[in-house]
């Protein structure tokens, strides 16, 4: 792996190590004041701004903004990324020709230029996600309690919809939100309105916040509340497609 940087590089510093970058397939990032243009399918210009500007060796050229995770202006892989020098500036050109678009990115100012080689042969490999949870826990409900029975999923209320109306071994409505990531006081308050609402016409309606963890507040939070945490903690399917699930205790 190796990087290189360039502080305040000049127009021709910025154009050699675009050119380099590319010939040698590595990660090219600018950090400038740029101006940029697209044409293709639509036509668009963004006025001077400062930018972080990415190209990638498989042609992919990315503009962001200082805020927000989505490029402003892009071009996906499969396409060429070139630079030169065009009155006074370095500018980089990425285009591709089916469909035909451009997008040009004129560097009025470089603040820095990172040059990284990159090596990464892994493959993201996703589970748990949420709608796998839901359909563990409908197959499963054992796993969040010993007797618990879904009577129905995604049941709908003015605040939204609840993911499980549920009664337990003794009758009791139970109602379960289920979240994919760490269980946060939003959930704790949005579990809290549901459970509330259904009081309106059952005093005894418990509440169940589903998660593979939560912090110590939001455990304190339920526990103030009579409501309950279920940590399904290593949800995942694995080669037979089975889940594990924990039933963790306050």
């Amino acid at each position: 792996m190796v990087v290189q940087r360039l502080d305040a590089p000049t127009p021709g510093e910025v154009v050699d190590a675009a050119k380099a970058a590319v010939r040698d397939g590595a990660v090219l990032t600018v950090q400038a004041r740029c101006e940029v243009e697209y044409e293709g399918r639509t036509s668009g210009y963004l006025g001077e701004g400062d930018r972080l500007l990415v190209a990638k060796p498989d042609g992919t050229f990315l503009v962001h903004q200082p805020t927000g995770h989505k490029p402003v202006n892009w071009m996906p892989g499969g396409g060429t990324v070139e630079a030169r020098e065009s009155d006074g500036d370095a500018v980089l050109l990425a285009r591709r020709s089916n469909p035909s678009e451009r997008v040009e990115a004129r560097i009025l100012e470089a603040y820095g230029v990172t040059r990284f080689e990159a090596e990464d042969g892994a493959t993201y490999e996703e589970s748990g996600t949420e709608a796998e949870m839901h359909e563990y826990i409908q197959n499963n409900p054992e796993s969040l309690e010993d007797g618990l029975r879904i009577v129905e999923h995604e049941r709908e209320t003015k605040y939204g919809f609840v993911d499980f109306y549920a009664v337990d071994s003794e009758g009791t409505p139970v109602v379960v939100e289920v979240k994919r990531i760490q269980a946060t006081l939003n959930h704790f308050d949005q579990l809290k309105r549901y459970v509330e609402l259904y009081s309106e016409s059952n005093e005894n309606v418990r509440g169940m916040l589903v998660a593979p963890s939560a912090s110590e507040r939001v455990r304190r939070a339920l526990r103030d509340n009579d409501m309950e945490f279920v940590e399904l903690s290593e949800f995942g399917l694995d080669a037979k497609g089975a889940t594990e699930a924990k039933l963790t205790d306050f």
